[in-house]
């Protein structure tokens, strides 16, 4: 069985290029784990009370 994994990845408002940060963000990460031998299981962003962009991400081994 694999063992699954949820990681959160933030950024709050106001942040120039908030968008862009974070998935910057999520893509090093998801590189790393990559090399770790993790799979993406999925990834999806969403903004919690307008002030801040949160990237919920599921990976397994």
């Amino acid at each position: 069985m694999k063992k699954h994994e949820v990681h959160i990845l933030n950024k709050k408002a106001g942040f120039t290029g908030m968008k862009d940060e974070l998935a910057k963000e999520v893509e090093v990460f998801l590189d790393a784990k990559s090399v770790e031998g993790y799979e993406v299981i999925n990834v999806s962003f969403t903004y919690y009370e307008g002030a801040e962009l949160i990237a919920f991400i599921t990976i397994c081994k």
